[in-house]
């Protein structure tokens, strides 16, 4: 099933943490973590509408100041997610630069910190001079997101600090029968992505849309009859990621929790099994507890990442692993797709 999360990582297997989420047709992206973003192209970049940052420790936060220089121009709100403590350290950044000649810029930043059972926000903009103005607190019961395509969900877990477990829940998958369109004589284009959000949204099914045909000359439907004709519904798809915790039970409750029947978890894999006493010493799961987190939760595929550099050279092992515990195939996720690594 093609999903609407079309995930990649940002630095590879060992590098700054960071999953890139394109919205398949939406024009819009998700970041969770905000490591190294230099080399990512800004077109990517300007399409991100929300990221969600699981700590602060630098190699999964120093991004920040890269990814707001590029929106101080974009119309467009950001929200930055964070866990205990993130007001305190976005305020800390933003005071650290001068802000007295953006007053017509059009940045609008929305920072967010999940603490408790409430989400304390704070919003900055470039007519305000990126002075914090803060909003009102709001509920946390694990939803942090809710929208049309999709929701944010996160747990708050224990790493020696908290940290943020996240996971992207499709609120309903919406394809195309492909031999029907086919058949009818119509060929993919612009009408058909206003026909899926239309249907996403729950919009009058009267107006007309004019679909494209095989001959050029086009064809008008009303939507409803046409979405009913082409569209199939099936539930949503799901996608977890987890990274910098301790393999205790709480931490473990909660993985198990976030990433139940997951399409797709994406899970830190920073040591070896063989040296689980330093993982422990360092907060971090090995290779074998990640496989038996996704095996427990009952993903359907997991992916490993964030490697600790001391494995240089031997990745195959830190992977062959983690399969091994999961029992089945593990994904490397490339810049471009996900493909399948053994």
């Amino acid at each position: 099933m093609r999903t609407v999360f079309l995930a990649s990582f940002l630095n590879g297997l060992s590098g700054d943490p960071g999953l890139w989420v394109d919205l398949l047709d939406e024009g819009r992206s998700i970041l969770l973590d905000l490591g190294d973003l230099r080399h990512v192209a800004t077109r990517k970049l300007l399409r991100v509408e929300r990221a969600v940052v699981t700590h602060t420790h630098m190699d999964h936060f120093i991004g920040f100041d890269h990814l707001l220089r590029l929106v101080l121009g974009r119309d467009r709100e950001l929200t930055v997610t964070g866990p205990p403590g993130f007001l305190r350290s976005v305020q800390g950044k933003l005071e650290a630069y001068t802000w007295n000649l953006i007053g017509d810029y059009p940045v609008t930043l929305r920072v967010e910190e999940v603490s408790g059972d409430s989400v304390r926000s704070v919003l900055y903009r470039g007519a305000g001079g990126m002075r914090p103005e803060l909003l009102a607190d709001r509920p946390f019961q694990g939803t942090i997101h809710a929208e049309r395509l999709y929701t944010i969900h996160l747990e708050i877990l224990d790493h020696g600090i908290p940290v943020l477990g996240v996971a992207l829940r499709e609120t309903e998958h919406i394809s195309v029968n492909r031999d029907k369109l086919e058949r009818m004589g119509l060929v993919p284009g612009a009408w058909l992505r206003e026909l899926k959000g239309a249907a996403r949204r729950c919009e009058s099914q009267d107006p007309e849309i004019r679909a494209d045909t095989t001959d050029g000359a086009g064809k008008s439907f009303r939507r409803g009859d046409l979405a009913e004709e082409i569209l199939l519904r099936s539930p949503g798809q799901r996608l977890a990621y987890v990274t910098d915790v301790r393999f205790t039970p709480d931490n473990v409750e909660k993985v198990i929790r976030l990433a139940r029947d997951a399409d797709l978890l994406v899970c830190e894999t920073a040591f070896l099994d063989e040296d689980r006493d330093l993982a422990k010493e360092r907060n971090h799961l090995t290779a074998r507890q990640a496989g038996e987190l996704a095996r427990a939760a009952g993903a359907k595929r997991l992916a490993p990442f964030h490697l600790s550099p001391r494995y240089l050279g031997r990745e195959q092992e830190v992977l062959e692993e983690a399969a091994d515990a999961f029992g089945g195939p593990v994904l490397v996720l490339s810049a471009e797709r996900s493909q399948a690594s053994m």
